[in-house]
C-alpha cells in the first residue's frame, strides 16, 4: 500500500506539471496571436485608410458639417501660424518662362456665399445638389475654407505659369457666384488639359489628418473611359506630388460619381482635400505660408508628372 500511495502521488504531481506545460504553451500561443494582431493593425492605420471609408462629400460640405472617418497616424511637417498674404507669387525671376503648350484649370472650391439654388449633379440627371456651399471652417486658424482653397489656389496659379502652364482659374476672389456646373463650364470653355479642384476636409474626429483626393469611379457613366483613367491617374500624381513636398500622410483617394463638379468635366479632373482643418495641426499648417508654399509646389510637381504620363494634348 505504501508503494501504491507513492506511486500515486508520483503520478500526480507528473500531471500537474504536464497541465502546467501545456497551460504554459497555450497562453505564450495566445499572446503571440495577440502581439502579431496589434502590430499588423498598426502597420495598416500608419501606410493607409482601409478601403470603403466614408468623407464629407466636398461639394455639399458647410461649416460644422461633418461625418466621422477611422484615424490615422501624424505627418512630420510644421506647423507655423504665419498666414499667406501680400505677394502670393512664388516666382521671383520676372521673366516669362517658355509656354509648354497646356492648359490647366484650377478651381478654388467653395466662395464667400453659399448659392442654394439646386442644379443638377450631372447631365441628364434627375439628382438635385446645392449650387455651391459655405465649406469647412478651421477653429485652429480662424480661417474659412474658401480663404485657404484661394491662398494655395494663387500659389499653384503662379508656380504652374513659372513652369510654362497656361493657367485659367474659376476664381480669384471671394465675391463670386459661381456655381459648381458653370465652374466645370469654365475649364470647358478655356479648352482645359485638365481640372484641378482645390479643397480642405473636415470630419468628427480631430485626431484624422492627410492628403486624399477625389475622381470618378470606373463606372461612372458621364465621362469617357479615357477620361476615368486619366482622372484616377491625375488623383494619385497630385496626392503624392503634395505628400512629397509637405511629409503629410497620403489617405487612399476615394472614386465617386455623385460630385457635380466631376461628372460635368469635359477632361481629366481631380478634387484636392489638402488635409483636415479639423486637426488643429494640421489646419495651422494649411493656414501657413510655409505650408501653403510646400501644397503648391508639390501640386504643380504632380501637375508636371501627369503631363510626363501624357504628354500629348487631348484633341
Amino acid at each position: 500500500m505504501a508503494l501504491w500511495g507513492r506511486n500515486a502521488q508520483f503520478m500526480k504531481k507528473r500531471d500537474i506539471k504536464r497541465n502546467q506545460k501545456i497551460l504554459k504553451t497555450m497562453l505564450t500561443g495566445a499572446l503571440l496571436a495577440f502581439f502579431v494582431g496589434i502590430m499588423f493593425l498598426t502597420a495598416g492605420a500608419l501606410k493607409k485608410d482601409p478601403g470603403g471609408i466614408t468623407v464629407s462629400d466636398p461639394e455639399s460640405f458647410s461649416s460644422g458639417e461633418s461625418i466621422p472617418i477611422p484615424p490615422s497616424d501624424s505627418r512630420e511637417s510644421g506647423s507655423s501660424v504665419e498666414t499667406a498674404g501680400g505677394d502670393s507669387s512664388l516666382a521671383e525671376s520676372g521673366k516669362e518662362a517658355e509656354k509648354n503648350g497646356f492648359i490647366v484649370c484650377i478651381d478654388p472650391g467653395h466662395e464667400a456665399e453659399q448659392i442654394k439654388e439646386l442644379e443638377p449633379n450631372a447631365p441628364g440627371s434627375d439628382v438635385m445638389k446645392q449650387g455651391v456651399t459655405s465649406g469647412a471652417y478651421g477653429e485652429a486658424s480662424g480661417k474659412n475654407e474658401y480663404e485657404i482653397n484661394l491662398e494655395v489656389s494663387l500659389l499653384l496659379r503662379d508656380e504652374l505659369t513659372e513652369r510654362g502652364y497656361e493657367v485659367v482659374m474659376t476664381r480669384e476672389t471671394h465675391e463670386v457666384r459661381i456655381s459648381n456646373i458653370e465652374r466645370a463650364k469654365i475649364a470647358a470653355d478655356a479648352g482645359a488639359d485638365i481640372l484641378v479642384r482645390i479643397h480642405c476636409n473636415g470630419v468628427d474626429n480631430k485626431t484624422v489628418q492627410g492628403v486624399l483626393c477625389y475622381g470618378p469611379s470606373l463606372a461612372n457613366p458621364y465621362l469617357s473611359k479615357d477620361i476615368i483613367t486619366k482622372s484616377q491617374k491625375l488623383c494619385v500624381l497630385l496626392r503624392d506630388g503634395q505628400c512629397a513636398s509637405t511629409g503629410q500622410l497620403a489617405r487612399e483617394n476615394l472614386y465617386e460619381d455623385n460630385m457635380t463638379g466631376i461628372n460635368w468635366a469635359t477632361m481629366p479632373v481631380s478634387i484636392v482635400e489638402m488635409g483636415f482643418m479639423s486637426n488643429a495641426e494640421e489646419d495651422l499648417y494649411m493656414a501657413s505660408r510655409e505650408g501653403q508654399e510646400a501644397i503648391a509646389k508639390g501640386l504643380a510637381d504632380g501637375v508636371d508628372d501627369y503631363f510626363k504620363e501624357y504628354p500629348k494634348k487631348d484633341s
